[in-house]
């Protein structure tokens, strides 16, 4: 392998596992938040006491996944620094600004915010307290805005000129409202609201198989699986308003993508070296079988996250779930297709543009940084090592407090929110 197909590798390794945290990261700080509202608002000191209870479990799991997250974003920042000066180079006036601020939100902001709301159960007022939790999700979703106005910028470069081969922004409001942004956040917000609901369906669905903590989990259950339909919706309604509008900036990818052959794919060829000069400006084939293959989970996903939901139907409250187990089971299998989903339409957005870094004017090739093939060889073991540790790490411990159930003890004080009754969610 050359040092542009390891870049290229080490880039996909990086990003896809980062974004793995982030996607559950983004909808679990949502959940928590309206749940800590709904807590605060519940008047019954019996029913407020397991609705906190519930804000306690589900955010240790998301203060669990934060922290790992965290690392494994400063990996994605130094892969930036060591492979991509080449990109800092030509386009560093226009992805430095909303590089910085994304860095001083997520790293300075959020990171307060929620050490405050983490360390402030039972020290902090409640409407406090809530409001931290809601700044903690306001700054995650701005920090995420930043970071895709860079890569829409990427995708479709607008509001800026070249001069002596460097970019310089001539209107960020351009920049700043590019459909090539926009477009991807609506996609993103609803698959994170799928990967937190099929999160929430799955370990609910777990415990209930098993008879323990009945009260806690049916309401979760029912919850996670209609999380989980809305963000399917969204996803896969935004994913095809995406795809035709992807016709009007990569013709090229959209051409893959449709599974254009022969002549049709002859003319988007020719058009792209027409606009770009001589050279394979396609991307991958496979690009296309990604899209398909993440278009066609989102349908099955349309179709099955409500399932579970009907697993409590005509139980009366409190009653055993047990023998309904093929719908208990069905959310362990429906979590990693939601994964899978994700990966696969990460890299047919980033994969999708090559050979471009940002296209029509910077290649990857002419973004790489002057690094040997062997130093690129061992970032990308280096960087594969840690961030797959980091994934493994993140998901040992998650299983571990999940399992463990509603009084894990992962945040605060199990004395501030005794378990009530099992009526009390009924």
């Amino acid at each position: 392998m050359n040092v542009v197909d390891l870049a290229r590798l080490q880039f996909a390794v990086t990003a896809t596992l980062h974004f793995l945290f982030v996607a559950l990261t983004l909808g679990l700080v949502t959940v928590v938040a309206f749940l800590q509202t709904r807590a605060l608002r519940t008047k019954d000191p019996e029913r407020r006491s397991l609705r906190m209870r519930q804000v306690r479990f589900w955010g240790g799991l998301y203060v669990v996944n934060y922290a790992l997250g965290i690392i494994s974003g400063l990996a994605q920042e130094f892969q930036f620094g060591l492979n991509w000066s080449g990109l800092s180079h030509v386009l560093g006036n226009v992805v430095g600004a909303p590089l910085a601020i994304e860095t001083m939100v997520a790293f300075f902001l959020e990171a307060t915010f929620l050490g405050l709301w983490a360390f402030g159960f039972g020290r902090v007022p409640p409407r406090a307290h809530l409001a931290l939790i809601w700044g903690v999700a306001f700054t995650a979703y701005a920090s995420t805005f930043w970071i895709m106005v860079v890569n829409g910028f990427m995708q479709r470069p607008v509001g800026y000129e070249m001069r002596d081969g460097t970019a310089h922004v001539t209107d960020w409001g351009a920049v700043l409202t590019n459909g090539a942004t926009w477009y991807a956040i609506v996609h993103i917000a609803g698959a994170v609201t799928l990967l937190a609901g099929l999160f929430m369906t799955a370990v609910s669905a777990y415990h209930l198989r098993r008879d323990r903590d009945i009260g806690f989990f049916r309401p979760t259950l029912v919850q996670g699986s209609l999380l989980a339909g809305a963000g399917a919706l969204v996803t896969t309604a935004a994913g095809v308003v995406h795809l035709v509008a992807l016709d009007d900036y990569q013709p090229e990818k959209y051409a893959v993508v449709m599974g254009a052959t022969g002549a049709e794919l002859d003319r988007a060829r020719d058009a792209a070296a027409a606009a770009y000069g001589t050279g394979d400006w396609l991307p991958p084939v496979w690009v296309g079988v990604a899209s398909l293959l993440m278009l066609l989970i989102g349908l099955l996903l349309v179709v099955l996250v409500w399932v579970p939901a009907t697993a409590v139907r005509g139980a009366p409250p409190g009653a055993s779930l047990a023998r309904r187990r093929f719908r208990l089971r069905l959310p362990a299998v429906l979590l990693p297709l939601g994964f899978v989903a994700m990966i696969c339409g990460w890299l047919s957005r980033e994969v999708g543009r090559q050979p471009w870094m940002v296209t029509g004017e910077l290649t990857v090739r002419e973004a790489i940084g002057d690094v040997s093939v062997g130093g690129m060889l061992a970032s990308f073991l280096a960087f594969t090592f840690v961030l797959g540790t980091l994934a493994v790490i993140d998901w040992v411990l998650i299983c571990h407090y999940a399992r463990r159930g509603p009084d894990a003890g992962l945040l605060g004080d199990e004395d501030l929110f005794p378990a009530g009754p099992v009526r009390a969610l009924d």
